[in-house]
């Protein structure tokens, strides 16, 4: 009978220490950033998704939250990311005013819950603005890093991208959110997109017949495409991008 008592009483120790254990697992300044944030948010035009959950933002890992200051329903961190290109920082803040929750990302995004998918009038392969560099990854392979000198030489934007040799195509990221921002088709692209089956080899005047445009753009033109998002001729013939308007 003693026997069983101490092991019963030694049962309910190690209980007791593992709960203690993952309680004080969930104390510290990421778990409190991360409670405060969980859930899904994008933009004012359902653009630039950001989802946090189980220590991840957008499939990267979230290492630490620093600085962490206020509450469940008021406050701001700086989170340390580790993703493919490094270490990143990024200001998060977040808010609540009469029961609506609200977050900012790097001060200059504010975000709201996420409600409805947005749609998408134009994609190339299948790839969409908005995709996570895990999503794009998982799709078409994580492509080759670029410098910003080296990206502006193939297409003329001054921005760190994804460069996928074989098809003649080029992905940049929002710096805070780390979804795509672009997608780009340079110059002898072998591949197009996906309505119209038209890249930056084909001549303008398609562009105006198959999208519908009262007009054929001019190179240089940016065309509203609805939706929050643009065709890019900027650079048109060296390049044709489809982007988030917000974007210049």
């Amino acid at each position: 009978m003693r026997r069983i008592v101490t092991v019963f009483l030694s049962l309910v120790m190690l209980l007791s220490c593992t709960m203690a254990f993952a309680a004080t697992t969930e104390k510290g300044p990421l778990p409190q950033f991360m409670n405060a944030v969980e859930g899904s948010w994008c933009d004012q035009n359902g653009h630039r998704m950001v989802v946090f959950g189980d220590y991840m933002m957008n499939g990267i890992r979230v290492s630490e939250a620093n600085n962490v200051a206020g509450d469940q329903l008021n406050g701001s961190a700086t989170i340390t990311i580790i993703g493919r290109t490094g270490v990143d920082f990024v200001n998060v803040y977040w808010n609540t005013v009469a029961g609506k929750r609200s977050i900012n990302m790097g001060g200059n995004m504010p975000m709201v819950p996420f409600a409805t998918t947005p749609q998408y009038p134009e994609t190339i392969g299948g790839l969409h603005l908005d995709m996570t560099e895990p999503e794009l990854s998982n799709k078409y392979g994580p492509g080759t890093l670029l410098t910003p000198s080296e990206t502006m030489a193939l297409c003329g934007i001054n921005a760190e991208s994804w460069y996928y040799k074989d098809i003649g195509l080029l992905a940049t990221f929002d710096q805070q959110t780390f979804t795509v921002d672009r997608l780009i088709l340079v110059k002898g692209a072998t591949t197009a997109f996906d309505i119209s089956a038209l890249n930056a080899d084909s001549p303008l005047y398609k562009y105006a017949a198959i999208y519908g445009w009262s007009y054929t753009p001019a190179p240089g033109d940016v065309v509203d495409m609805g939706h929050g998002q643009s065709m890019n001729f900027k650079y048109y013939p060296q390049a044709v991008m489809i982007q988030l308007s917000s974007l210049n």
